[in-house]
């Protein structure tokens, strides 16, 4: 585990020295972007749900994900409000609270400490997580740039779940529940795109990497560090000291996990603030590493 971390850590370094030696095109931190949340996300999820056998017994777990991620951000909307933050800064840090970042880091350490099962526990809450960072974050994102009434909801949802990445999620949910079984060349390029989406993504993050935050940045980086990670940790001690079973496990693992990486792209895409939300990632990443190990 402790080799796995350290490559991550050296490719969001490796993003950050291209960008300061700019070794690519201005315009590279978007093109980064889209291939990830266009190309090699999708075909990461897809992936994943087409290799599970997801139980619909199970779907309690999704409901806890979905719901205790529209709890953190019920907190951080009312918390947020009354501070007084430049508006992109605000949106992006309400954005960043949103949802957790299950595929990059969760699966290969659940995979090694619990096998088969732990990971169908993860992917089910990642169902759940999915809805908030595909669907509510994308939809605040959609709001900072042109603003919301009663009578632009149709059209907001309307946007939503025409969002590429979100189709995708309930399509392999669908697909996996109907047990559906794809042809050997399908799955072989799904998991072929698959492959460079973890290392697109830490590379773009390390790209929008930005060490130079203000008095402001820092006083939202510590109000959405505390409002991510104080909820989960009461939540995952209040779990476990009543309920004993490798999915109280999960999910307690799971409330704990770093900002997902969309939240930089989604700041790049609406002319936010991705310089304070790839920070903001990359310390939440550091601080999810070590409750994944206090929590195991």
């Amino acid at each position: 585990m402790a080799e796995s971390i350290l490559i991550n850590v050296l490719v969001i370094i490796i993003g950050y020295i291209a960008k300061k030696i700019k070794l690519f095109p201005e315009d590279t931190g978007t093109v980064l972007s889209r291939l990830v949340i266009y190309i090699t996300l999708p075909a990461t999820v897809l992936k994943v749900f087409i290799s599970s056998a997801l139980k619909l017994d199970l779907f309690i777990v999704p409901l806890i994900s979905f719901f205790f991620g529209l709890l953190i951000f019920l907190i951080g909307f009312l918390l947020l409000n009354n501070l007084e933050l430049e508006d992109r800064l605000k949106w992006t840090l309400l954005i960043g609270i949103c949802g957790y970042n299950v595929g990059l880091f969760s699966y290969p350490f659940i995979k090694s400490l619990y096998g088969d099962e732990g990971l169908l526990y993860m992917a089910m809450f990642d169902i759940g997580n999915s809805f908030i960072v595909f669907g509510l974050s994308y939809a605040l994102s959609l709001v900072s740039e042109d603003g919301w009434s009663f009578n632009k909801t149709s059209h907001l949802l309307e946007r939503v779940f025409s969002f590429f990445p979100l189709q995708v999620y309930i399509i392999s949910i669908l697909l996996s529940l109907l047990k559906v079984n794809f042809p050997e060349i399908f799955i072989s390029l799904i998991s072929q795109l698959s492959i460079p989406n973890s290392t697109l993504a830490l590379f773009t993050l390390g790209y929008f990497l930005d060490f130079r935050l203000n008095k402001a940045e820092i006083r939202a980086l510590i109000y959405g560090t505390l409002i991510r990670f104080i909820p989960g940790i009461i939540f995952s001690l209040v779990l476990r000291s009543i309920w004993h079973s490798l999915m109280v496990k999960i999910i307690s693992i799971g409330v704990l996990l770093p900002a997902p990486l969309v939240v930089v792209i989604y700041s790049n895409e609406k002319g936010l603030n991705s310089k304070f939300a790839s920070f903001y990632v990359s310390l939440t990443i550091i601080l999810g590493i070590i409750f994944l190990v206090l929590f195991k």
